[in-house]
């Protein structure tokens, strides 16, 4: 079954992980001001996420993936520093 996987599945696997690393971060450590961290970690876990969710088309995880890539490029762009 793992050989079966397509390196889109294991990017796949380590966008996720990426994703909850930094929802833990969100949960768990305070971080710093703008939340810089959190915002490339999940700016990256989507995007690697992104070609898993294209290989085999899934809208809903497609509008999720990208509206998370839109959200965290903002946060992490344009996003004031909270005090």
């Amino acid at each position: 079954m793992i050989a079966a996987l397509a390196w889109q599945d294991w990017l796949g696997f380590a966008g996720a992980a990426l994703m909850l690393l930094a929802l833990f971060l969100h949960l768990f450590a305070p971080g710093d001001g703008r939340g810089t961290t959190r915002a490339v970690l999940g700016l990256l876990g989507a995007s690697a996420l992104l070609p898993a969710a294209l290989a085999r088309f899934n809208p809903a995880l497609f509008f999720l993936l990208v509206a998370w890539i839109l959200l965290n490029a903002y946060r992490l762009f344009r996003a004031p520093a909270r005090p």
